[in-house]
């Protein structure tokens, strides 16, 4: 469609006009009023002409009406006439103006005859002047000469003698001249602090603001200043803050204030130098000399650094960024305390970049800082290495040097497999030497070098000693960021099975505690929200084949983050599975360890009568070890009347079988309240298997996580479960919740995950019973639990993938994200790919569209673009394993499918701009791993700037309409290509819905999917809370 149209700026609210043609090919259009940018596909045409001029005078009838003054523009049209006539009238008289200024005349009229007389009279004038300026220009040289020089301005008389004044006085010193100390370096956080900041990508001044700005902290300052300086005159003062190279601005403040006069003082640390740093007369020295004053302090306070990944990200923040502030933590350190806290793996990055620049991580480099945690990363590989194979030859290897190094080549040159066999042994398999943390690689490729670390050799040591005997593994090992070791808890023989299996085959045998991987840990917590439920509809994963009688467990202590991952679909494993794993000895003493419990607050009558935390004896109120072991014993309970249960050692099976499943609420809610009170963030993930019946197992399996929630949540620190709902053979709660009257809700501590191919079959079921798991009280007290459902979101991708690529030193992408986000059904999948599939990086960069498509190799066909036809999974399944073109008859026979169907959907997923064709065949337009397009990189169009939705719907409409309804502008699927154009109408027909959620994930928008819900457990409450109140 050709002409022109009147468009409209939201930001301004400009009108202005825009081709018709351009605004369909064009990406994005600037209003040119604001310059705010415009989707040119969101941009609604107001009027349409088909010239210029048209559109122009609608324009002006817009802007005339926005106005009030339609009678005026009339009067003006009938005056002058249309808005061409009136252009066509402007341009024939400026066409007709003279505006060349060497074309315009400006003498007077007539001036021209006396010319002549002019020139003659003044020309003797003119001549004379000329010679007498020549003769006389260097008078004033000659005869001042000696007196005074005219080369130098008036300033430069008197320079000698300011120099000499002044000399010193605004001198800056050198900028290593300060002394400096040793920070610390420590994962823990200190018991007390005067300040208390964090590192992230933020540069020297903000970090200054934050120091300065903390009350203690200048209060040591004005201490500092005053011992060093009190009891000076003023003048005396002045010159020991010259020649301490202090500023000259803050030189008479200083002076000032340590004269004793108290409120210059406060000024001064309180105002004057917590915003030095936004000083345009600021250098970096000068934070550095003004940092150096604490030297005086008598005694060294402390002073805590938190550093995040981002101030070690060399993307977020440059280096001599962070040089500036590791030369002010260490002139700080020279006076002060200085804690630098981190994780393990941050702290690390910090002193591999900058060991030089700060005293103190060299030091921790080199103690053995980590005695405890080599044990175990020694014992964790000792039982997934193989006493006989190759990782272990290789340990050997190294350890037969003097120096535990060996060269890559050297290593390769001993074994009779290829360079990448021994690539995936240390660095890229799962378990590798790499994960496991037994070895390092450092230098280029093809001169790379392999060091046994010390956990290595403890490791090999250990493997030694013990081939031949089956190793006693009974402890459960968790990661912390990026470890992947996985062990096992072997509950008692005989016992401890949900169903109370025991001696039988493998695949039959009991429910048992292993460590969740990494992928599934991130996965889950990515799509978790606090307060909420995710719904995951997808498959899940078979546990190595153990028919899912595996209780998954992670906690990572970085973020202070736990996982526990169960598989069920009736409600006594679903409880039981779960009570079991929080309750696992060895998962309580690394996320609710003893001097944790110990570090509980609240009073033992609050948790025992408000939270409704079981196991609180009076002697456990006391003894933290005892409440431990009570909530072990209380576990161990749970299992051994779950065998008895399957061995039929029961009077009544249901009144049995109901009293274990009370139990195991019970002990799953003080368990997960316990951990709300130390700050663990919970993560629940409940995978529920497909082909369920409905009625008999997947609605009691839905009212039982519902009250589950009710006992796992909190009003104001009370269990709501007892408080809220009819709960036979239970009392009442012995202390009623207190209400506030302006905030009525309470919140699910933590969250839930529930996956599995079916959650949609029961999702009604669930939000029903996340309601009302039982029936109201008539009494309840008016409050209600808030959880919100929510479906996965393109948020979640990337929070998922961030978190993978983090722990291999590779940043993320929008593009990759939308890729995976459009491409693979569940984060779960993208991460399990993501994690297997790609190697860890020494030298930080992004994630390479190659990359991607290597790492989606790993995911099965059926996970690939689920909500389209199977054989599409199969076909782009194909094309991404793929490393050159295929023909059709390839494609179709290496997916099993017909040629006709290749031609069907490849069309289709051409029009996506997924794949494309060329004389060599086709191919995903995601890059091949080789060099070429690795500098060249292939990704899908729609991932660009230049991709337009409007563009992919045209070609795709064309593919699947026929003709008849594709070119009917009545249509409802042809008709969006008519005016007004709106390709978003296809996500409400059932046919394009799902190939047009493909496109618009690609472009990194989210289709209009199902939104959040937010359920109310409990009565209903007539008050909102303020914050609801006030969104609303």
């Amino acid at each position: 469609m050709s002409g022109f149209d009147v468009v409209g700026c939201n930001q301004c609210s400009n009108l202005w006009i825009l081709e018709t043609h351009d605004r369909k090919t064009n990406y994005a259009a600037r209003c040119p009023t604001c310059g705010h940018d415009h989707k040119t596909s969101r941009l609604k045409a107001l009027d349409h002409h088909e010239t210029a001029d048209g559109a122009a005078e609608l324009r002006a009838r817009r802007l005339a009406n926005r106005q009030g003054a339609t009678d005026e523009y009339n009067e003006i049209l009938s005056e002058f006439g249309s808005f061409q006539s009136q252009r066509e009238e402007v341009e024939f008289r400026t066409a007709s103006m003279t505006t060349d200024a060497d074309k315009m005349d400006l003498k007077p009229i007539g001036s021209d005859r006396y010319a002549d007389l002019a020139e003659h009279t003044f020309a003797a004038e003119d001549a004379k002047f000329s010679q007498w300026a020549d003769e006389y220009s260097g008078i004033g040289e000659n005869v001042f000469a000696d007196q005074v020089s005219l080369e130098n301005s008036e300033h430069g008389i008197c320079r000698e003698y300011v120099d000499e004044t002044l000399e010193g006085w605004a001198d800056r010193p050198d900028r290593e001249s300060h002394i400096r100390g040793a920070v610390t370096v420590t994962e823990t956080k200190p018991a007390s602090a005067i300040a208390t900041i964090e590192l992230d990508a933020t540069p020297i001044t903000d970090v200054w603001a934050d120091l300065f700005g903390e009350s203690e902290f200048q209060q040591a300052l004005a201490t500092a200043i005053g011992d060093r300086f009190g009891g000076m005159g003023t003048d005396e003062c002045y010159n020991a803050l010259r020649d301490a190279g202090v500023p000259f601005w803050l030189r008479t403040p200083i002076a000032t204030a340590v004269a004793g006069q108290t409120k210059s003082i406060w000024q001064l640390v309180s105002e004057l130098i917590p915003e030095m740093a936004t000083n345009p007369l600021t250098a970096v020295e000068d934070l550095l000399t003004v940092a150096s004053l604490f030297d005086a302090l008598e005694d060294a306070p402390t002073v805590g650094v938190i550093v995040r990944d981002s101030f070690v990200d060399p993307e977020q923040i440059r280096r001599d960024q962070r040089i500036d502030i590791c030369d002010l933590l260490g002139v700080l350190a020279s006076a002060l305390d200085v804690r630098v806290i981190g994780s393990p793996t941050t702290l690390q990055r910090f002193a591999d970049r900058h060991r030089s620049d700060l005293d103190g991580f060299s030091e921790w480099c080199n103690q053995d800082r980590r005695s405890e945690r080599v044990e175990e990363t020694a014992n964790a590989a000792r039982r997934v290495l193989d006493p006989d194979g190759r990782k272990v030859q290789i340990l050997r290897q190294l350890a037969a040097q003097p120096d535990d190094v060996l060269a890559r080549a050297d290593i390769e040159a001993d074994h009779d497999v290829t360079s990448g066999r021994i690539s995936q042994l240390i660095r890229n398999d799962e378990n590798s030497l790499i994960e496991l943390g037994l070895v390092t690689t450092y230098g280029p490729d093809g001169s790379q070098m392999v060091s046994l670390q010390a956990a290595g050799r403890l490791a090999l040591e250990k493997i030694l000693a013990e081939s031949g005997r089956q190793a006693n593994i009974n402890d459960l090992e968790f990661f912390s960021g990026n470890s992947s070791t996985k062990c096992r808890v072997t509950p008692q023989e005989g016992v401890g099975g949900e169903d109370g299996e025991a001696d039988q085959p493998p695949g039959e045998r009991p429910y048992r505690t292993e460590y969740a991987s990494p992928s599934t840990h991130h996965a889950a917590a990515a799509c978790a929200r606090s307060g909420a439920v995710t719904v995951v509809r997808g498959d899940i994963e078979d546990e190595n084949g153990r028919n899912g009688k595996v209780r998954l467990v992670s906690y990572d202590d970085e973020r202070d983050e736990a996982v526990v991952a169960v598989r069920a679909a009736e409600p006594l494993p679903y409880t039981t599975t779960l009570a079991a794993a929080l309750a696992s000895e060895e998962f309580l003493d690394r996320a609710l360890p003893v001097d944790r419990l110990g570090d509980i607050t609240e009073p033992p009558s609050l948790l025992r009568d408000v939270r409704n935390i079981g196991g609180l004896s009076a002697h456990a109120a006391s003894d933290p070890q005892k409440l431990r072991d009570n909530l072990v014993e209380w576990g161990r309970q749970v299992q051994d009347m779950t065998t008895a249960l399957r061995n039929e050692d029961y009077q009544d099976r249901d009144r049995f079988r109901a009293s274990i499943i009370r139990s195991a609420h019970g002990l799953a809610g003080s368990i997960v309240h316990l951990l709300e009170t130390v700050g663990v963030d919970l993560v629940r993930e409940i995978r529920v298997p497909g082909g369920r019946n409905l009625e008999t197992q997947l609605r009691p399996l839905a009212k039982s996580i519902g009250i589950s929630a009710a006992i796992q949540s909190e009003y104001r620190k009370f269990a709501p479960y007892r408080q809220l709902f009819d709960v036979p053979n239970c009392d009442r709660p012995p202390v009623a919740a207190s209400i506030d009257a302006e905030m009525p809700t309470g919140e699910l501590i933590g969250s839930f995950v529930i996956r599995g191919p079916d959650v949609h079959r029961f999702r009604e079921d669930l939000e029903h019973f996340l309601e009302a798991p039982r029936e109201t009280l008539e009494d309840a007290p008016p409050f209600s639990i808030d959880i919100r459902v929510r479906d996965p979101k393109r948020a979640d991708f990337g929070r998922m993938t961030a978190r993978i690529l983090r722990e291999k030193n590779i940043g993320l992408t929008d593009r990759a994200v939308s890729i995976l986000h459009a491409l693979v059904a569940t984060p779960h999948d993208a991460a399990h790919a993501l994690q297997r599939r790609l190697g860890s990086e020494d030298d930080p960069r992004r994630i390479r569209p190659d990359e991607l498509r290597v790492a989606l190799r790993g995911v099965d066909a059926d996970a690939l673009v689920p909500d389209l036809p199977r054989s599409v999974g199969k076909l782009l399944s194909i094309l991404l394993e793929a490393d050159e073109p295929l023909s059709q008859k390839q494609l179709a026979d290496l997916a099993d499918v017909t040629a006709r169907t290749v031609r069907n959907h490849a069309d289709r997923l051409t029009a996506l701009s997924l794949v494309s064709h060329s004389r060599e065949g086709w191919r995903l337009s995601i890059s091949f791993p080789t060099r070429s397009e690795r500098h060249e990189p292939v990704v899908p169009t729609l991932t660009t700037d230049d991709g337009r939705l409007l563009d992919t719907t045209d070609p795709l409409l064309e593919s699947m309409l026929p003709p008849d309804r594709y070119a009917d502008p009545d249509d409802p699927a042809g008709g969006v290509l008519y005016w007004p154009q709106d390709p978003w109408a296809l996500l409400e027909i059932g046919e394009f819905q799902p190939w047009m959620t493909v496109a618009i994930r690609l472009m990194g928008d989210e289709a209009e999917e199902k939104p959040e819900k937010r359920v109310s457990m409990g009565p209903t409450v007539t008050q909102q809370p303020i914050t609801q109140a006030a969104a609303d």
